[in-house]
């Protein structure tokens, strides 16, 4: 299976550097046009499955680039982390450390244990591989999820700090997802 992930383009909070998780926030003008800019290089992929979270700056992202192309399959298990209180905030005052520490598995200002949420990332790719297993999937997600799948495919950064892996918006991330 190859998976083919991109993170939904930019919206006013990514503008402005603040915290989204849950927040519904759709793509700004300058996300749309962006995604735009990308949507031929998605069409010449040989893409046999579309998924995208329910949020609706992965799902327009998604509409943009699929343009009615193929069907668009929502998961919720492919949503954004839950950032509790830290929603909202700029993300230079938050401490991206212990909350992506699994041993520790803080959930200070109610942000979405990191066990329980590279549980539902892991059950979300361990189904795919099973109901996919030779398509060509385009994932449109977020950066955390994007994360989560980087480590459980054995890319883990050198400290463990899964929030050091930079995941910008709307760069074609390539995957071959072995059984």
């Amino acid at each position: 299976m190859i998976l083919y992930m991109v993170r939904h383009g930019k919206t006013e909070w990514n503008e402005k550097s603040l915290v989204q998780g849950l927040a519904d926030i759709p793509l700004s003008s300058a996300g749309r046009k962006e995604v735009l800019e990308l949507k031929e290089e998605v069409d010449s992929l040989p893409i046999d499955i579309v998924i995208s979270s329910p949020l609706k700056r992965a799902r327009e992202t998604a509409d943009i680039l699929i343009d009615k192309r193929l069907p668009i399959n929502i998961d919720d298990r492919i949503r954004e982390r839950d950032w509790g209180m830290n929603e909202g905030m700029p993300i230079d005052e938050t401490d991206s450390w212990d909350c992506w520490d699994v041993i520790l598995n803080t959930n200070v200002q109610n942000i979405e244990r990191v066990q329980d949420f590279m549980a539902r990332v892991s059950e979300f790719i361990e189904d795919i591989k099973i109901r996919y297993a030779k398509k060509n999937i385009l994932l449109v997600t977020h950066s955390a999820v994007i994360r989560v799948i980087h480590y459980l495919l054995g890319r883990i950064p050198e400290d463990g700090n899964l929030g050091r892996i930079e995941i910008p918006n709307l760069r074609i991330i390539e995957y071959e997802v072995k059984e």
